[in-house]
């Protein structure tokens, strides 16, 4: 994809993440020339991403390194995806 102004990428920001998710490489920069590289993620885990967004929220708490009996153990198995 050609090289695009950093107010062009401000302004049609979800179409050039929308390419990139699409496997384009989105050049941004000023004057034509690149300056930075808009691109996707290849290995993002999706369920540690949510997990660790609520758990900043304070939605969800962290992972216990143990569990007392065997329902805490199935409720842990489901939130936690083990």
């Amino acid at each position: 994809m050609k090289t695009v102004s950093i107010h062009d990428a401000k302004t049609n920001l979800s179409k050039y993440i929308a390419a990139a998710k699409n496997g384009e490489k989105v050049y941004i920069g000023g004057f034509g020339k690149a300056e930075v590289v808009l691109s996707i993620i290849s290995n993002v885990d999706n369920n540690s991403r949510k997990r660790s967004f609520l758990a900043a929220k304070g939605k969800v708490a962290e992972k216990p390194d143990s569990f007392s009996d065997t329902t805490d153990k199935s409720i842990a198995s489901l939130m936690y995806n083990d």
